[in-house]
């Protein structure tokens, strides 16, 4: 690999050895093409490919007309060591004529966790879709998915989540092992088998822009987001980040002496945090019923779960809850450690919201250590900051009635809408006492 195309970190070598083995390497990508890796590459573990495609010649690189004959060189011999995959700024998406993502997990079998870092994964057209399904087939080792501010058109996140719960349960998903147009596939592809154990964690992350633009949550699929969590998973995580707010530029505009300076600033005050899901609609019921689903014990193996992107009314917190333990309340069958949720802040809210966790002789999460809520408010918005006002945050005696219930609990937040200029809360229990930060 050429300076021009890699950066790498390299991993240590003994005194006196020539030869440098990195670990992990970084690759800007110009075409759907790869350097050749050299000898030294061949302990790789880590490999992060970056898209660097001119913006004009980008869609004619991934969409070719059906009728078009297409050629593709053979892939390199890539390091069969390589078992953290990363694709960033694919913003396009991938070719899918011919495939690209297919043949990439075909010299890549043993890939075990996967990040997507402001992608399209499935592309613009039904050839990238149906490439893109196969990549995630044609991967039975894969155990972490992470996306980040990464999208994908309807019916895609339902798709794979068939694949990994089909893995899930101890067989293959259709077609699994074989990948669009498979006499192109290279002879040194992955066996296809069974995968050891599934998918083991799923991260979803998503950097909150519904202030400006009113497609945002429509473009996130929320309703098929829930397909991803399977049986046996150990760790999910579905969230909306708040936006950073540049406060030096604010500052700027505020003091050029325009008429409406201080005004568009105020504006980006009031235009932070997150707003998730709405309880009443689509995306939460979708929730609802995955967890429903699997409330028959496919989820006694989770430990983190952080459903920040979609908001819950009190009450169905713990109908979550009961659905990670069982269905039966509890009694040590959910190990269960970490919960963040989005709570619609009805009128007494935390009582409803408490009960949710159980009672002292039926404990649904005995070994949770950390709740972390975000209040989402149950009143139209207003102008201003007033909106903030008059909401009930989580007090101290709330949060020991809670460790009533959770005798393992020794972390507490709420925010509102991660909103960092309006109230929040912050307790850690120190020498069983609950102390506010």
């Amino acid at each position: 690999m050429s300076e021009d195309h890699n950066r790498a970190a390299t991993g240590s070598s003994g005194p006196g050895n020539a030869a440098s083995f990195p670990l992990a390497a970084q690759i800007s990508l110009k075409e759907f093409e790869f350097p050749d890796f050299p000898p030294q590459a061949s302990r790789l573990r880590q490999l992060t490919l970056t898209a660097d495609i001119k913006l004009d010649e980008y869609q004619g690189k991934v969409q070719v007309p059906s009728d078009a004959i297409t050629t593709q060189p053979p892939l390199p011999d890539l390091p069969q060591s390589i078992t953290h995959l990363s694709l960033e700024l694919f913003g396009l998406g991938f070719p899918g004529k011919p495939p690209f993502l297919g043949r990439l997990a075909r010299a890549l079998p043993n890939i075990t966790t996967l990040t997507f870092f402001s992608c399209l994964i499935d592309g613009l057209d039904d050839a990238s879709r149906k490439d893109a399904e196969a990549f995630f087939r044609l991967l039975p080792n894969l155990q972490e998915l992470h996306l980040i501010d990464s999208f994908a058109r309807p019916g895609f996140f339902k798709a794979i989540g068939e694949i990994f719960e089909k893995r899930s349960n101890g067989g293959k998903s259709e077609n699994e092992g074989k990948g669009e147009d498979e006499s192109e596939g290279d002879p040194k592809g992955g066996s296809g088998g069974q995968s050891p154990g599934g998918l083991k964690m799923v991260d979803v992350s998503y950097t909150f822009r519904g202030h400006e633009d009113s497609d945002f949550l429509a473009r996130v699929q929320g309703e098929e987001l829930p397909n991803l969590i399977v049986k046996g998973v150990v760790g999910a995580s579905f969230d909306f980040v708040p936006e950073v707010v540049d406060q030096l530029a604010g500052d700027d505009e505020g003091g050029a002496g325009a008429g409406n300076g201080k005004k568009d600033t105020d504006n980006k005050k009031v235009a932070e945090g997150i707003l998730p899901f709405a309880s009443d609609g689509r995306a939460p019921a979708a929730l609802k019923k995955r967890f429903e689903t699997l409330s028959s014990g496919g989820l006694q193996s989770l430990k983190v779960l952080n459903l920040g992107m979609w908001s819950l009314r009190p009450a169905e917190v713990g109908q979550v809850l009961y659905a990670c333990a069982g269905g039966g309340g509890g009694g040590g069958q959910t190990g269960l450690a970490d919960v963040t949720v989005s709570v619609l802040l009805e009128e007494n809210w935390m009582e409803t919201f408490i009960e949710g966790f159980g009672r002292k002789d039926v404990v649904v999460v005995p070994d949770l250590e950390g709740i972390e809520v975000v209040g989402v408010p149950d009143r139209p918005g207003v102008e201003g900051d007033d909106w903030k006002h008059g909401l009930a945050l989580a007090t101290r005696s709330d949060v020991e009635k809670l460790n009533d219930v959770c005798p393992r609990l020794g972390k507490f937040g709420m925010s509102l809408l991660k909103v960092r200029s309006a109230p929040h809360v912050l307790f850690f229990k120190e020498q069983e006492s609950w102390v506010e930060q």
